[in-house]
């Protein structure tokens, strides 16, 4: 088993007051990226009075430039912190050098396609999108300790072929698949800005074994 620890390139960024549709697929216009750790990370909030929409994604990023061949398994690891009262998903992400606002809808175009058909009942649902989601949905979240999240074979793939792993964390019931609840749901992390390793997002993977293609003498006729 080996391990990767996240960079401090990491953060939530967030958008809203607005509609559901403008919260979810609006360009951000808030983030943090310095804080050791946050209680409202993930964030899927309704404000009855308004009848608006805020929603936070958190944004984690890995060095896996050692890694050349696809992990025969890998576990993203995630310390949690004051809330844990949604479903959470990682997702794929392609935020920039330096996170900022803008990064909370940079995600792969295909995936903003799907945002663009946003409803709040489910035409924008991003569960069909092609390489895109990382693991199955979280039911359960440790405010005290850490979440792990099964990695799957396009998240994998990309731990290979990336020298910088990019994941986003989002609400599941609500961001995710496009139904605009009205139900408040936070989710709490610690980041790698915390310092040392001992709450620091990480990945444990196994390596694979490079397939051995040499000719051995004899073995052809």
């Amino acid at each position: 088993m080996a391990t990767v620890y996240g960079g401090t390139n990491d953060g939530w960024c967030g958008q809203g007051l607005n509609s559901w549709a403008d919260a979810r697929n609006g360009a951000g216009n808030s983030y943090d990226s310095n804080n050791s750790r946050d209680q409202t990370a993930v964030y899927q909030f309704y404000h009855s009075g308004r009848g608006t929409y805020q929603i936070y994604r958190a944004f984690f990023e890995f060095d896996t430039s050692g890694i050349s061949v696809a992990p025969t398994s890998a576990t993203l690891k995630i310390f949690g912190f004051g809330y844990g009262e949604g479903d959470v998903i990682v997702v794929k992400s392609e935020h920039n050098p330096t996170l900022g606002a803008g990064d909370f809808n940079s995600l792969p175009s295909a995936a903003l396609t799907a945002l663009g058909n946003t409803d709040g009942n489910g035409a924008g649902t991003l569960a069909g999108v092609s390489g895109f989601t990382y693991s199955a949905e979280k039911t359960t979240w440790s405010t005290s300790g850490y979440n792990s999240f099964l990695l799957n074979n396009d998240a994998k793939d990309d731990m290979a072929s990336l020298d910088l792993f990019k994941v986003c964390l989002m609400n599941h019931d609500n961001d995710y698949v496009d139904q605009d609840g009205t139900a408040t749901e936070r989710n709490g992390n610690w980041w790698a800005d915390v310092g040392g390793t001992s709450r620091d997002p990480y990945i444990d993977y196994t390596a694979a074994v490079a397939a051995d293609n040499a000719t051995f003498f004899g073995a052809n006729f």
